[in-house]
């Protein structure tokens, strides 16, 4: 400290003689400025590694409750859980992932979810850049309630619930056995799902697969002809699970029109996940209260043929759809779909009533939302993807409506579509809320689908929700020569004008098509829409009802598919939008929104992208 002063004397004293500095000065002075700018450089890539690492993220698992114990394959102890989630890191390393903050027994995976096998079927690491963790739950694990969280590199995410509860584990394996001599265990496994499937008495697999039980199915079991739920049904605290065990592709494929079928409507709290399904119909037909988690779902294979030179998915339905017409399970109970993976379904010759997601009600009495998040779409010929429709007899839902952190690309007909109609009462008021989405050319058309060239479409005087569309990307919709960004219909026919309340803010909105963003003589002015981007080379008129408007290039990083449709540094949006945080707290990529200095549109800036995709290595 002593030396220190002594040399800060010194230079006072050359400063004040007036004379020039020597070269030894300048040399000191030089070294001192280095040295503080290396300081400083670490400092801020410290302070931004800190920040990637401190946000570790989980966003679901596939199932919510499970035994601690009966695993007896040699590895873990009790349930294997599998959880989504973001800067969770593309290998374990030092990184742990707890339960009621005890160690898991067994890791069986921890990486990209980038649809290889060991990971699960869906492809979540492109757009979502989202990892996956497979382990198993100790013995030593509290029973009732407890949490799920990571640690990366330090830091610690926040937390899953969890309700440890009894139960039994069972297997099915390609070399197994159906049979009354058999248990289901590792060592004595079942065969075929159908056998699982197959009900009486509510107890499947002839008496020993009953509610609270889960199945893991090992790798090369093939279940043709679909998969058939009959008359087992769970509950919310006790219900049934058929999962891929790690590692193993399981398929489940039907070239007619069902995949996995609630047979009799009697089936209730089923879970799937992990498994790859094959239709030419539907591909989970839903059961009320199911979670489908990380599947894969996609057009079944035929053979070619004079008359039949593809698969095509077809019908009135679509890759996971389900009403309460034909009774009261197929539906409600707060369905949740997350992190599917829906490609190549459908063709030029599928019906326009053949939808990606198709949940409705038509039961009469109210029923519990459904939740639609972090799912990839792609290439799909059946109509809408993100898709709320009802018609009588109507019966309404109850709670907030959530579709978010989905990515749709090449989409016949509309991205986003939300109407009602067949009926004379009001179908639906719940509230709707729709954020995070990138959705990136749709409004294609086929044969059967024309004018469904839009990228939002909200339509119809049931229709009576309050729907807020907050932070979405849309890039790219319509055909050359037809179509347009949105319509909220505010004319024409009184049927079709839309009767509830909405909201536009933060959206991107671009025009790849020389299309116009809306048509005036059809929009209805939003309740609130602000803070909005909308860019067109062919400079289209911007919608005069809003506010604080950009209109210039977003300057995504990489904007093709495949590409990266997060912000540039120098981007316009960044930092431009109004505060959503009562609904949008963090981004695509997992990034906590600042709610004082928000980025318009789905991603925030590519500065938080590039130490997200350095995933710490």
């Amino acid at each position: 400290m002593q030396q220190t002063k002594q040399t800060v004397a010194a230079n006072t004293t050359v400063e004040k003689s007036n004379k020039p500095p020597t070269n030894k000065t300048i040399n000191v002075r030089s070294q001192k400025y280095l040295i503080t700018l290396m300081i400083f450089v670490v400092f801020i890539v410290s302070s931004f590694l800190t920040i990637a690492q401190a946000s570790p993220v989980l966003n679901f698992s596939d199932i919510v409750s499970g035994p601690k114990t009966g695993l007896n394959d040699g590895l873990g102890e009790g349930t294997i859980v599998t959880v989504w989630g973001q800067n969770l890191g593309d290998t374990q390393g030092a990184s742990k992932i707890f339960i009621d903050n005890k160690e898991a027994a067994h890791i069986y995976y921890w990486g990209k979810a980038d649809g290889n096998m060991a990971t699960g079927p869906a492809e979540l690491s492109t757009y979502h850049k989202i990892q996956t963790i497979a382990f198993s739950i100790p013995a030593t694990a509290s029973d009732g309630l407890v949490s799920i969280h990571v640690e990366v590199n330090g830091q610690l995410s926040e937390t899953l619930p969890f309700t440890i509860r009894n139960g039994d584990i069972f297997y099915v394996k390609p070399d197994g056995n159906d049979g009354a001599t058999v248990d289901g265990k590792w060592n004595n496994p079942w065969a075929t799902l159908a056998y699982v499937a197959l009900g009486r008495d509510n107890i499947g697999a002839r008496g020993r697969f009953k509610p609270g039980d889960i199945v893991y199915v090992t790798d090369g079991v093939l279940e043709t002809g679909g998969l058939h739920v009959k008359y087992i049904h769970g509950t919310a605290e006790l219900p049934l699970s058929i999962i891929a065990y790690p590692g193993a592709e399981v398929i489940i494929e039907d070239e007619s029109y069902r995949g996995i079928h609630n047979w009799n409507g009697d089936a209730t709290y089923w879970n799937f996940s992990k498994l790859v399904i094959k239709t030419n119909g539907n591909g989970i037909y839903s059961f009320k209260g199911m979670r489908a988690i990380g599947n894969e779902i996609t057009n079944y294979p035929r053979p070619s043929g004079p008359n039949n030179l593809e698969g095509c998915a077809d019908g009135q339905g679509g890759a996971i759809a389900g009403s309460n017409l034909n009774g009261p399970n197929f539906a409600g109970g707060g369905i949740k779909i997350f992190g599917n993976y829906v490609h190549d379904f459908g063709c030029d010759r599928t019906s326009k009533l053949h939808h990606v997601f198709y949940i409705s009600n038509r039961g009469g009495t109210i029923i519990k939302s459904f939740e639609i998040g972090w799912n990839h779409v792609s290439d799909t010929k059946v109509h809408h993807a993100l898709h709320v429709y009802d018609e009588g007899p109507c019966g309404n839902f109850s709670g907030t409506m959530r579709i978010h952190n989905n990515v749709v690309i090449n989409q016949v007909g509309h991205g986003i579509n939300i109407s009602a109609g067949g009926s004379s009462e009001v179908c639906y008021d719940m509230p709707i809320e729709i954020y995070n989405n990138l959705i990136i050319n749709s409004g294609l058309e086929i044969p059967t689908s024309a004018g469904h060239t839009r990228a939002i479409a909200i339509t119809s005087n049931k229709n009576q929700s309050d729907i807020k569309l907050y932070n979405n990307t849309f890039y790219g919709y319509g055909e050359p020569g037809d179509g347009h960004g949105i319509r909220v219909q505010a004319t024409g026919s009184p049927a079709w004008i839309f009767g509830g309340t909405w909201e536009f803010i933060n959206n991107i909105v671009v025009d790849t098509n020389n299309l116009p963003f809306e048509i005036p003589g059809y929009w209805d002015i939003p309740d609130a829409g602000n803070n909005n981007l909308w860019y067109s080379p062919s400079a289209q008129t911007l919608p005069s009802w809003n506010m604080n408007s950009v209109s210039t290039n977003p300057q995504f990083v990489n904007p093709i598919v495949g590409g990266n449709f997060a912000l540039g540094e120098t981007s316009p949006a960044v930092s431009a939008g109004a505060n959503t945080s009562g609904v949008v707290s963090r981004d695509l990529f997992g990034n906590l929104r600042n709610p004082s200095n928000m980025s318009i549109g789905a991603y925030e800036s590519a500065i938080e992208d590039l130490i997200f995709a350095s995933d710490f290595e």
